[in-house]
């Protein structure tokens, strides 16, 4: 079942009044006293979530009310994944705050990808482990596709119910078990990334070295765009990973997105901890014949050579990078995969 158009993509209430309070429930003080966890846990920092113990737990939830012209039949299993860190979970109560949630989407997998307040809000969110099966609480008014509705785990009757806010009519519902067992194998620390921020930079390389009978010649300028993602940034060596190395060929840049084949990334790094920034990239490539490519981030020299002998250098020059970010979707197009067909 795909949840998504339901729930993937909501969006808090724009209008509070629309809301029916005593519909969403009140969580009374007693109970977040005894959570003991700030809501803002859900805007938790890198370095918090590094010490964190994230747990994830696997929901099935098989449909058993459907409102009619909603595209689920009965009997579909819905998938949800909660994940809450393993280490806040308060003593005496063995209750804890869900830090996020996510639904099977299908195709695109597990969706939100990452901690998003919009996409799925968690200030109402706790699961409690005392005893087994796990009870799941989750309260959310969102407004979905210009629908305005009310999305419920209840702790009592371990039931996922999704209604109108208009008049509580439900939309979907379902029984939900919760997978006591942890998801194993899942990369917790990608939930507190921040979102992609492609950014690309032109960079200028004065070519002062040419091989006989290559078809440059001394004083040309050599045109590269590299891009890489500013969310990924390490914060204390100002280094990060290269996402593409493009070449200005043919009136185009190339490749137009990351291609493991005609331009690999493995070796591939951008430091901007001081201007002039440097780049390192090494690879060993066949563009028409075998050579290499090696940008050094000390020498800040650009270098072509030949694979059959790496003492031949076929094309060398300074690079200079700009520091005038380029964003948008030219950096978008060249930092992610292209369409298939």
């Amino acid at each position: 079942m795909d949840w998504r158009a339901v729930v993937a993509r909501s969006r808090p209430v724009a209008r509070p009044e629309v809301v029916d309070r005593r519909a969403m429930g009140k969580v009374k003080a007693k109970r977040w006293a005894r959570l003991g966890v700030l809501a803002t846990f859900s805007f938790i920092l890198p370095e918090v979530a590094a010490r964190a113990a994230i747990i994830a737990l696997d929901i099935d939830l098989p449909l058993d009310q459907i409102a009619p012209g909603r595209p689920f039949k009965l009997g579909d299993h819905h998938r949800a994944r909660i994940f809450y860190d393993d280490s806040a979970i308060d003593p005496r109560t063995h209750i804890v705050h869900v830090i996020h949630m996510q639904h099977w989407t299908g195709p695109r997998g597990w969706e939100p990808e990452r901690l998003d307040a919009v996409a799925m809000p968690m200030t109402d969110a706790w699961l409690d482990v005392s005893r087994k099966p796990f009870r799941y609480h989750y309260r959310s008014a969102v407004i979905e596709a210009g629908e305005a509705v009310l999305v419920d785990f209840d702790e009592q009757a371990r039931r996922l119910s999704i209604r109108q806010q208009t008049d509580h009519s439900v939309i979907i519902s379902a029984p939900y078990m919760i997978d006591p067992e942890p998801v194993r194998g899942v990369d917790t620390r990608a939930l507190f990334l921040r979102p992609p921020a492609y950014i690309a930079y032109d960079v200028d390389v004065a070519v002062d070295q040419v091989a006989a009978g290559e078809q440059a010649k001394v004083g040309d300028h050599d045109k590269v765009r590299i891009v890489y993602d500013y969310s990924e940034l390490d914060p204390q060596t100002q280094r990060v990973r290269l996402k593409n190395l493009q070449h200005f060929i043919m009136g185009k840049w190339q490749p137009e997105h990351p291609d493991s084949v005609f331009m690999p990334m493995e070796d591939a790094w951008l430091d901007l901890h001081a201007q002039p920034y440097a780049v390192h990239y090494r690879a060993k490539v066949t563009h028409g014949k075998p050579i290499s490519i090696e940008l050094d981030e000390h020498t800040r020299r650009l270098s072509i050579r030949s694979q059959s002998d790496p003492n031949l250098i076929l094309l060398s020059g300074l690079y200079h990078i700009v520091p005038r970010p380029i964003t948008g979707p030219d950096a978008i197009a060249a930092a992610t995969a292209g369409e298939t067909r």
